[in-house]
């Protein structure tokens, strides 16, 4: 087969499924590239779920940290995380141990860490406007001319095209992109003896407390405490505004207790 029908080009068609940051960075970046090539791919997300509802249901997951790399590569492709989306903002990382705690400092003063939410924020959370990092970052690529379908891949098909099937749809693509994250429905694959990662599951929770209560005990610090002989891998608690996100990390199948 010829290389030239691996090369994207206009009216190349690409779905990427997940819309999460894996799936709208992908999608950015191939738009950022392919203007600078003066080509249009066309490119459609697939993503079921409301990043902007509270709780479980708009949340992926996680701690809700953004690393310094990984803001600048947001101003690789000229994008600046608005004010409304960051909760806290992180000075410094503090590790814990029964022997000892470590604070470990910024080393680039010029460059920022900081905390937010995946989704639309704890259930009891009440906020003006959408302060979801991954609904923010679907909409900028939707903005830059990725379609976005809000509906659920059950199948792809790679054996002599490749293609989707979604709400008894199948669509041909040129190019699948698989950015679903592991807590999302499994998608059958045909025609790729695809393994799913191993994963571990992470007991999480949000505690509110009083911002004066959240700065005289956890300051502008993100903690992390690594705990010998309990069982636990490590466990975190990160300030995120009015609430610290609790986030515990077991050795054995099933998640502990955050209590």
């Amino acid at each position: 087969m010829s290389n030239e029908l691996h090369k994207i080009r206009t009216g190349f068609r690409v779905a990427v499924i997940g819309g999460g940051p894996a799936g709208s960075f992908f999608a950015l970046y191939l738009l950022g590239y392919a203007q600078e090539l003066g080509i249009k791919p066309e490119i459609t997300i697939y993503q079921k779920h409301d990043f902007n509802e509270l709780g479980p249901k708009g949340c992926k997951g996680c701690a809700g940290i953004l690393s310094m790399s990984l803001l600048k590569n947001l101003s690789e492709i000229g994008l600046t995380i608005p004010d409304q989306i960051i909760r806290s903002r992180i000075d410094h990382y503090a590790v814990h141990s029964p022997d000892t705690s470590i604070s470990i400092s910024n080393p680039e003063k010029d460059s920022r860490i900081v905390s937010i939410y995946r989704g639309g924020g704890p259930r009891i959370s009440q906020h003006e406007n959408p302060v979801s990092f991954d609904g923010w970052l679907l909409k900028q690529a939707q903005d830059r001319g990725a379609q976005v379908e809000y509906e659920t891949v059950s199948r792809v098909f790679l054996e002599d095209t490749a293609e989707i099937e979604f709400a008894e749809t199948r669509q041909q693509y040129d190019l699948i992109v698989f950015a679903s994250g592991v807590n999302a429905k499994p998608v059958n694959i045909s025609g790729l003896n695809y393994v799913p990662p191993r994963t571990q599951t992470m007991a999480q929770d949000e505690l509110q407390a009083s911002p004066d209560q959240i700065q005289s005990k956890l300051g502008n610090m993100a903690h992390a405490f690594l705990m010998p002989y309990s069982g636990l891998i490590f466990g975190t608690l990160v300030p995120k505004g009015q609430f610290i996100n609790v986030s515990v990390l077991s050795l054995g199948k099933h998640p502990v207790s955050v209590r």
